[in-house]
């Protein structure tokens, strides 16, 4: 059957129906048109309204994000400048404390990678630089004694307990 053909054989028997059939088949085809369209719309409606929700939420992290930049500049540090050594761990603690000017009075490994250093230096600020460097490395200070050597007022003493940072 051709498209007209069955257009005509619908329009008969429409035809053939009561006046009161033909408003009742008439507002079913109505109501079938509608529901036809609601369920074609629908899954677009459903992803403009999820779309609209993920908006507002990026809008308040993007909101957030800009409160946030200027505590987030004050954390910024220099160390993506610096690479990190290669080498035994021994071997990095060392050329930091040479680089430094420092005179390394004891190096001695701990339990579970944990070293301990005894320094020596004129100017507690290299000592300061020292920590920051080392955690430019990798390295956690876990514990920092700085305290006036016993003979003099102008020379400092240092103790460090450093270890991977986890």
């Amino acid at each position: 059957m051709s498209g007209a053909n069955i257009l005509a054989g619908i329009s008969t028997w429409f035809a053939q129906r009561e006046p009161r059939e033909r408003v009742i088949v008439g507002a079913g085809a109505v109501i079938v048109v509608i529901a036809a369209i609601y369920m074609a719309l629908l899954p677009s409606l459903s992803k403009a309204t999820e779309l609209e929700q993920r908006y507002a939420t990026l809008q308040s992290d993007l909101q957030w994000l800009s409160e946030q930049g200027q505590t987030v500049s004050r954390l910024a540090n220099n160390c993506v400048s610096e690479r990190i050594q290669k080498g035994a761990t021994k071997d990095v603690i060392t050329r930091l404390v040479r680089r430094n000017q420092l005179q390394m009075k004891t190096l001695a490994e701990q339990s579970q990678g944990r070293y301990l250093l005894n320094l020596d230096s004129t100017s507690a600020n290299r000592i300061l630089q020292l920590t920051h460097q080392l955690a430019c490395q990798g390295l956690s200070v876990n514990a920092l004694n700085i305290s006036p050597a016993k003979a003099s007022e102008t020379n400092y003493t240092a103790r460090l307990e450093v270890q991977y940072a986890k």
